[in-house]
């Protein structure tokens, strides 16, 4: 899993002490990702992303469970000068080759905006079926993808599409504006 990245490692598996049911391996001392400060998170976020395009779009294999509890600030970095350990890799998957370049022609039609494209790698993906109405999706990926693809975070992307769907504090437009986006999510 760590192979190649820098600064990222995964605990050694003790294979005689596991079980079908039991995973044992090396213990990590270091504090999780989602109890770090945010300077550190956006650090630590940089190598961990690398890692898991990595493992994604370059082994075809790959860590499933990529939240902030799994991964982990170490204390003190490791002998090999690695700081940073990606936890319970009891949950991996693999992805074909073919999915691989699917994947990787997604995100590069997402940052460009081009949604029709989008669709033909969803399409490709079986995320979408090929007879998807493209009439309606596209103005719809449009609609909900374009805040996410300004950047800024997910932050701001909840406030853009809290914005976009007219959902002001009070609870009956966060009512409405579920509504508005159940439909579009629906349609």
């Amino acid at each position: 899993i760590e192979a190649g990245i820098k600064g990222i490692t995964v605990p050694k598996v003790y294979e005689d002490m596991c079980t079908r049911r039991v995973l044992v391996s090396e213990w990590m001392d270091g504090v999780k990702l989602s109890q770090c400060p945010p300077d550190e998170i956006r650090e630590i976020t940089a190598v961990a992303q690398e890692a898991f395009l990595y493992q994604l779009f370059d082994l075809g294999f790959f860590h499933a469970d990529p939240h902030p509890g799994n991964i982990l600030k170490l204390n003190e970095p490791t002998p090999e000068g690695h700081t940073v350990a990606l936890l319970d890799c009891g949950l991996m998957a693999s992805i074909d080759r073919e999915d691989q370049d699917y994947m990787i022609s997604a995100v590069i039609h997402l940052a460009n905006k081009d949604y029709a494209s989008l669709v033909d790698d969803f399409i490709r993906l079986k995320i979408l079926p090929t007879d998807c109405d493209r009439a309606t999706i596209i103005p719809l990926m449009d609609k909900a993808l374009s805040p996410y693809v300004k950047g800024g975070g997910a932050k701001k992307y909840e406030a853009e599409l809290k914005k976009m769907y007219g959902m002001e504090e009070d609870i009956s437009s966060q009512a409405g504006g579920f509504a508005s986006m159940t439909q579009d999510a629906l349609t």
